[in-house]
């Protein structure tokens, strides 16, 4: 099951409350595959494991030739941090999205529901688990207690 979510528009995301964004796992200069292993040694301490499939698209246009897919399994909950390029056949959540958007997620300057909600990020798999994910402690808000949706 996929959920892309309801694409909003700029008016609509302008008037809605931010959303909590992650702390920085990339630096300015970075490519989307530091940003992985950054998010695997982040998640390396999740209450329990699971498995992360990101799918990172590149090219194809609105057609979809020449569509290029990185493939990455991001083990969480591991104490051994581990992020491989590989294609992840038993996934719990699946991401798929552009290596932009996830330098943005990455870099701490686009949060992900606001990538999930805008239609640049999807969500396949566990969603529940998904959603999880960011009340991480990666999540800048979550030092602050579990009230991460809240300005």
């Amino acid at each position: 099951m996929t959920w892309q979510g309801g694409k909003l528009s700029r008016e609509a995301m302008a008037q809605s409350p931010a959303f909590a964004t992650l702390k920085p796992l990339a630096d300015e200069g970075d490519d989307a595959a530091k940003g992985v292993r950054k998010l695997s040694q982040a998640l390396s301490d999740y209450p329990s494991t699971l498995r992360l499939a990101v799918r990172l698209v590149s090219g194809g246009g609105d057609s979809g030739a020449n569509e290029v897919v990185e493939h990455w399994e991001v083990q969480a909950g591991l104490k051994t941090a581990r992020a491989r390029r590989q294609e992840s056949k038993d996934a719990d959540v699946v991401v798929v999205m552009r290596p932009e958007t996830w330098l943005q997620i990455a870099q701490g300057k686009l949060a992900p529901y606001e990538a999930l909600y805008t239609g640049r990020l999807r969500v396949g798999g566990d969603f529940e688990a998904a959603k999880a994910i960011p009340r991480h402690p990666t999540s800048r808000r979550a030092e602050k207690g579990p009230t991460i949706w809240q300005k």
